[in-house]
């Protein structure tokens, strides 16, 4: 019985950090599309806000879409 519960305990953490580690990539991917952006759309040769703002806003729906597939993944809930 020790050893269900301490193989329950090993599986449940494990999937825990698992969800985390989907998120930390969400948040990773989201900064260096905004990195991009800024690089493309906000620099001395090109400056359009217009377009900035649309790829920012871009970033943002897939970082939203990107955590909405972890929690579906790993059964995580919160932000």
């Amino acid at each position: 019985m020790k050893l269900l519960i301490g193989i329950a305990m090993v599986v449940l953490f494990w999937a825990a950090n698992a969800g985390a580690g989907c998120k930390e990539d969400c948040d990773r991917d989201f900064r260096i599309a905004t990195q991009d952006c800024q690089t493309k759309y906000n620099n001395p040769e090109n400056k359009d806000p217009d377009q900035l703002q649309e790829c920012l806003d871009e970033a943002e729906d897939r970082l939203k879409s990107c955590r909405e597939d972890c929690k579906d993944e790993w059964g995580t809930h919160g932000d």
